[in-house]
């Protein structure tokens, strides 16, 4: 996990799936030594196959146990990985005040997540802030996404279909999205949320183009369109976190991907 290889000297609450606790099991987690500040991470992440049940059960009761023991472990602030929570956006860029509207269970999971840390910070000394990632890559990526999905049909041959080309998204790297975690643990604040991205987006066919031209090789790729789910625009407007903390992403889109891409090969 990159935060980990960035944290040296503080402990990461986790889930199972990295082989230490379970979240749900509230027992084990109060068993961890104190600690100032909670970055959480941890919990189900979109994947095919998932019902909603799991979703809530994971990231609902898991932070629940977070927040319970930094009650009770006297945890000075608790930095909350949330999610991108407002589905078909009204406006473009979108502000931390664009009206919520999670897109499915695991955003409204993440956002249900949101409230209990909003409801633990106003009655307690704990400090929270919430980040709102929109979409982060980078070479450790899992399949399933658009980037790695990409970068797989390029290595192999394999066909790739892609949905409303035109449809545009704002991706972060990684290294940039670990140096904001980083920024936002010591950051003084009661309370915050903060949209992150890189405040650009690109176009799905603009991505294939240019893996195309980084790899020197065609992709083999069909290109669908659906007007029911089709969005134009989803970029964040990083206006908020950049005058409050001073960051502001330095890794530019095209030499992520080339990262990745070397990686690969």
């Amino acid at each position: 996990m990159n935060v980990v290889k960035r944290l040296s000297q503080h402990h990461l609450i986790t889930d199972s799936d990295n082989g230490r606790i379970d979240l749900r099991l509230r027992e084990q987690v109060m068993k961890l030594d104190p600690v100032d500040v909670v970055i959480h991470l941890g919990g189900k992440t979109p994947k095919e196959g998932l019902g909603r049940n799991e979703y809530f059960d994971n990231n609902v009761s898991g932070v629940s146990s977070i927040l319970e023991y930094c009650m009770q472990k006297n945890v000075k602030r608790l930095v909350y990985v949330s999610s991108y929570v407002y589905g078909k956006p009204q406006k473009c860029p979108i502000d931390e005040n664009h009206p919520i509207n999670p897109h499915n269970a695991y955003a409204e999971s993440k956002y249900l997540g949101e409230r209990l840390c909003q409801s633990y910070c106003n009655s307690s000394d704990l400090s929270v802030i919430i980040l709102r990632p929109f979409n982060i890559f980078g070479q450790s990526m899992r399949g399933g996404f658009l980037i790695p999905n990409l970068v797989d049909a390029i290595r192999t041959g394999n066909k790739i279909i892609i949905i409303n080309k035109k449809s545009k998204r704002d991706f972060l790297h990684i290294d940039d999205f670990v140096d904001l975690i980083l920024k936002v643990k010591d950051h003084d604040s009661k309370f915050d949320i903060f949209n992150v991205g890189s405040g650009q987006s690109h176009s799905f066919e603009e991505i294939v183009d240019k893996i195309e031209k980084i790899s020197s090789k065609k992709m083999n790729v069909d290109y669908q369109d659906d007007p029911i789910s089709f969005i134009e625009d989803i970029r964040a407007d990083i206006s908020k976190i950049k005058a409050k903390t001073g960051w502001h992403p330095n890794i530019k889109f095209e030499n992520g991907l080339c990262g990745i891409l070397e990686q690969k090969h």
